[in-house]
């Protein structure tokens, strides 16, 4: 099957000047960084390290993804008060972000992570619901309504998720040497044209931008279960947020999913 993707003149993706990562948005979105990674790179949030430091040791000493997950876990239930509850319900926590996003990417949570990653690498994202061609229209409003959901967004939500990236990033190198420097994804859609092509080599290869945060499939056959069209993406591992089964008893082992923050990915794209 020919499939054409189609451009959209004024979409065009904005990055912050500012982010927390000391690395320039439009240079760490880019193709040009992907290519540029190797086993020992390294992108920080400002003030994990210096200020958790003694958790991230206790993980790189670990015996099994099991150990560190429960040293995570953990520490995150203690600083976070992730037990409490305010007027019967359960505070805000990262845990329910994920839960939220595997279940809707376009819901409040998925608004919050979306948020994140705007707020840490300055990615703004160009959807959510619906098409944001630009921070001054009405669906990027509706998508700062939502990022800013007070049941959601609290308890230092954000914080919470810089740990979360950081703790990946340290799982990948002490448990997951296979995914250094990068890892081969896939990708289920229906319909090739919602995507924005940068640049076409051919009817199956293109530079795609791909949203702020977006989720894959270490599994072809899973991503097959979600579309007729394959998107397949070598990922470099300073770009995964999280993914299934880093995180145990809490249930996200099921469809080997990686989140993945966003930017230009040379794409491949088959059709089955």
């Amino acid at each position: 099957m020919v499939w054409k993707v189609m451009r959209d003149e004024n979409l065009k993706p904005y990055y912050h000047a500012t982010n927390w990562i000391h690395l320039p948005a439009a240079l760490f979105a880019s193709r040009q960084y992907h290519a540029s990674v190797t086993p020992d790179s390294e992108v920080r949030i400002s003030g994990v390290l210096e200020y958790h430091g003694e958790l991230f040791r206790a993980i790189e000493k670990s015996q099994s993804i099991e150990e560190a997950s429960r040293i995570f876990q953990d520490y995150m239930q203690v600083l976070f008060n992730l037990d409490e509850k305010v007027r019967g319900k359960s505070v805000a926590s990262y845990l329910r972000l994920l839960r939220g996003w595997l279940f809707d990417a376009n819901s409040a949570e998925g608004a919050v992570l979306k948020g994140w990653v705007e707020s840490r690498f300055g990615l703004v994202p160009f959807y959510h619901r619906k098409v944001i061609r630009n921070i001054h229209t009405k669906a990027y409003q509706e998508y700062m309504y939502q990022r800013m959901h007070p049941r959601i967004n609290r308890n230092m939500i954000y914080y919470q998720l810089d740990l979360l990236y950081t703790y990946t990033q340290h799982i990948i190198r002490r448990f997951h040497p296979e995914f250094l420097p990068h890892v081969t994804l896939h990708r289920g859609v229906n319909d090739v044209h919602d995507h924005l092509v940068v640049e076409e080599y051919s009817k199956r290869h293109s530079c795609i931008e791909h949203n702020n945060l977006v989720s894959f499939s270490l599994d072809k056959s899973i991503a097959q279960q979600f579309g007729d069209f394959i998107m397949d993406v070598e990922v470099p591992f300073t770009k995964i947020l999280f993914f299934s089964g880093i995180i145990h008893r809490q249930g996200f082992a099921g469809e080997m999913e990686f989140l993945v923050i966003g930017g230009r990915y040379d794409t491949r794209i088959s059709y089955f």
